[in-house]
C-alpha cells in the first residue's frame, strides 16, 4: 500500500471505524517490518515520554507533503503510537529515525520529585489528585505520583492495591506504572492488585477501556467487568470476565475472596489485620480459598472459618498465626 492509504488506514484505526479486512492490511504490513532495527528505550517510563512528545513531529514529517489530508485524532492506545513510529522509520530510513529519536531522547525533563501516600495496616486511604483523579489505597499500599501532571502524560507508580477513578483528559494519559507492566487509561474507572509478595498483579475494569502494557507492547484491553491477570515468575497472563463489584467492595469493608492461593490470603490477612499467617503443611498451601472477609470483625472470627475450611486449628504468638 502507498503512504496516504497506509496514513489513511492508521487514522481509520485510532478512531475505531476500521473494518476487519483493513485491520488485516494493517496487521500484515506491521509484520513485514523489522523489528530488530526499531530504536530501543532504556526505559518504559522514558519509552511513554518519547512516545507522546514524537506524536505532533511524527505526523508532521509524514504529511509534510500533504497539505490535503485531515489532521489526525488523538491516539489512544500504545500499540497504535508504535505503528506510527514504524511508519516513520520505514519512510525517513532507518539512520535518519535513528538519529530522529536520539534527538527527542537528549530533550527528555529532567526527573520530577514525586509525593508519595501509604495507607498503613488495617487501614484505607483516599488520595485526590491535582488533575481531579481519586484513588482508593487498600491497607499496605502505596502511591508515588508528582504534585502537577504537566507533561505529555499523568505517570502515578503503584504498590499494592488501589482502585481508581480516573478525570478524563483525552489528550493525556493516564498511567499506572507497578513493578512489572503498566495500565494506560484516558478516563475511567479500574483496580489493580500489585502487592510485590504476591505472584501476580491482577487488573480489573469497572468502567470504560483500559490498555495492559509491557516493555513497550501492549497485552491487552480491557473493557468494564473483564479482568487480566498477569504472572510475574513466568511473564504469561489470562483474561477473563470477572464482575467488578465484587472484586471492589474491599472500599465498604468487605474482602471477597474467590479460589486465592494461600499467599494471597496471607497477604490479604497481614495487610488488613496485621497478623503474618505461615503453616508447615503443604496441603494446606494448595488449597484454593473462596470466602468473604469483613474487615472490622476480629482476626479469630477469620481464622474460625478458615479452619473449617480447611479442618485445622491454628495458635496465635507475637502476631504469627500458625496453622497446623
Amino acid at each position: 500500500m502507498n503512504k496516504r492509504e497506509l496514513l489513511e488506514l492508521l487514522q481509520k484505526e485510532a478512531q475505531g471505524n476500521c473494518t476487519p479486512e483493513e485491520t488485516a492490511r494493517l496487521d500484515a504490513w506491521y509484520a513485514s517490518f523489522d523489528r530488530q532495527d526499531t530504536p530501543v528505550f532504556s526505559n518504559e517510563t522514558e519509552a511513554e515520554l518519547v512516545r507522546a512528545r514524537l506524536r505532533a513531529r511524527i505526523y508532521r514529517q509524514i504529511t509534510a507533503d500533504m497539505p490535503d489530508l485531515p489532521a489526525p485524532a488523538p491516539q489512544r492506545k500504545i500499540g497504535m503510537f508504535l505503528r506510527v513510529a514504524a511508519v516513520v522509520l520505514v519512510l525517513l530510513g532507518l539512520a535518519g529515525a535513528a538519529y530522529f529519536f536520539r534527538q527527542e531522547r537528549t530533550a527528555l525533563p529532567q526527573p520530577i520529585a514525586l509525593l508519595s501516600s501509604a495507607s498503613p495496616a488495617g487501614k484505607m486511604l483516599k488520595v485526590t489528585l491535582t488533575d481531579g483523579s481519586e484513588v482508593w489505597l487498600n491497607a499496605g499500599s502505596s502511591l508515588s505520583y508528582p504534585a502537577a501532571f504537566n507533561g505529555p502524560c499523568r505517570a502515578v507508580y503503584l504498590k499494592g492495591e488501589a482502585f481508581f477513578e480516573v478525570a478524563t483528559r483525552p489528550q493525556q494519559p493516564f498511567v499506572v506504572h507497578t513493578d512489572t507492566i503498566s495500565t494506560v487509561v484516558l478516563g475511567t474507572s479500574f483496580n489493580i492488585k500489585a502487592y510485590p509478595e504476591l505472584g501476580n498483579i491482577r487488573i480489573n475494569v469497572a468502567t470504560g477501556k483500559v490498555g495492559i502494557v509491557r516493555g513497550g507492547n501492549t497485552l491487552a484491553t480491557l473493557s468494564q467487568d473483564q479482568q487480566l491477570t498477569y504472572s510475574k515468575p513466568d511473564h504469561t497472563w489470562l483474561t477473563e470476565t470477572k464482575e467488578a463489584g465484587p472484586i471492589n467492595a474491599w472500599k465498604e469493608g468487605r474482602i471477597n475472596l474467590d479460589g486465592v492461593s494461600f499467599d494471597e490470603l496471607a497477604a490479604v490477612l497481614e495487610h488488613n489485620f496485621g497478623y503474618r499467617l505461615q503453616t508447615s503443611r503443604t496441603d494446606i498451601r494448595k488449597v484454593r480459598f473462596s470466602m468473604n472477609i469483613i474487615t472490622s470483625h476480629k482476626i479469630d472470627d477469620v481464622m474460625r472459618i478458615v479452619c473449617g475450611m480447611t479442618q485445622t486449628r491454628y495458635r496465635v504468638r507475637e502476631r504469627i498465626i500458625t496453622i497446623y
